[in-house]
């Protein structure tokens, strides 16, 4: 949760791209380390974990860092384009696959029994955040949340202020990364579970987000003049104009990233259909 809190450091050194700022490195390094310290633990009992999570969990902390202490943040300022490809990677990316690398899961065999149990106890046991986390987590919640988040955040006067001031601009990561983990939480399933959907109503969840990012994305690549006021006077690398730049955004939101979201589609009812397949020829009498 804290990853989105992570920008560009302008006077910091960089080194293969990566910008050596303190803060950035060590949300990043920090639940990488106990990450893999409990996954040593868990070897060492002979209880390995799926090598899937691993390579999920991995996957995701690099993306992170590509995303937030890297060439997309560094460039974040001068094109949209890079902005884009920067939000994109934090929900498509960085937080399903958080999520299947299933930390919780993995920190909580990792821990003694007895400290395992108190913290479960310590952040679930009240009622109050039971019934938030179950609340957040209902799939047409946290599909709510994440288009509100998505679209509220384009419009010019909130994008503008994220680019021009650090404040706006962590609090528009969190909101970007936040509403992805809640999104993402009922399809991919980790624990705690509250609200497991089907993959048809997944595929469903996933088609309605998959809408609102492409309708914003198609808005960004026909407009016939620049929305956001603060790249219209950026100096732009490589030869983009703003207008180019903004196209450019549009087309990665709409196509770019429709099209992952399509795929994901695809195998949320693929594994769905096979699913039905295999309870139909199990309930059919041996003939």
């Amino acid at each position: 949760m804290l990853l989105p809190l992570l920008h560009t450091c302008p006077t910091c050194p960089s080194v293969l791209g990566i910008t050596l700022y303190p803060p950035s490195l060590l949300l990043i390094a920090v639940p990488t380390i106990v990450y893999t310290l409990a996954l040593r633990r868990l070897a060492q009992r002979g209880r390995p974990v799926p090598t899937s999570w691993v390579i999920a969990f991995y996957a995701g902390m690099l993306s992170a860092l590509i995303a937030l202490a890297g060439p997309l943040d560094t460039w974040n300022d001068e094109l949209l384009t890079m902005h884009m490809a920067q939000h994109l990677v934090l929900i498509q990316v960085t937080a399903p696959l958080l999520l299947l690398g299933r930390p919780v899961q993995v920190i909580l065999r990792a821990l003694p029994p007895q400290r395992a149990g108190l913290v479960t106890r310590l952040l679930l046991r009240p009622i109050w955040s039971r019934r938030i986390l179950e609340f957040l987590t209902r799939p047409l919640v946290a599909t709510g949340l994440s288009i509100l988040a998505l679209v509220v955040w384009h419009f010019p006067a909130l994008y503008e202020e994220a680019v021009l001031r650090q404040s706006v601009h962590d609090l528009q990561h969190v909101s970007f990364f936040g509403t992805a983990l809640l999104f993402w939480w009922p399809i991919i399933d980790p624990v705690p579970r509250h609200h497991r959907v089907s993959g048809l109503w997944a595929s469903l969840m996933v088609f309605i987000t998959a809408v609102a990012s492409t309708v914003i994305g198609a808005i960004l690549t026909l407009a016939d003049e620049v929305l956001y006021e603060p790249y219209q006077y950026a100096a732009m690398p490589w030869g983009f104009t703003p207008l180019v730049d903004q196209q450019v955004a549009g087309l990665l939101m709409w196509i770019g990233g429709g099209t992952l979201y399509l795929v994901i589609i695809l195998v949320l009812l693929a594994r769905w259909l096979l699913r039905e397949e295999g309870r139909r020829m199990a309930s059919e009498p041996a003939g």
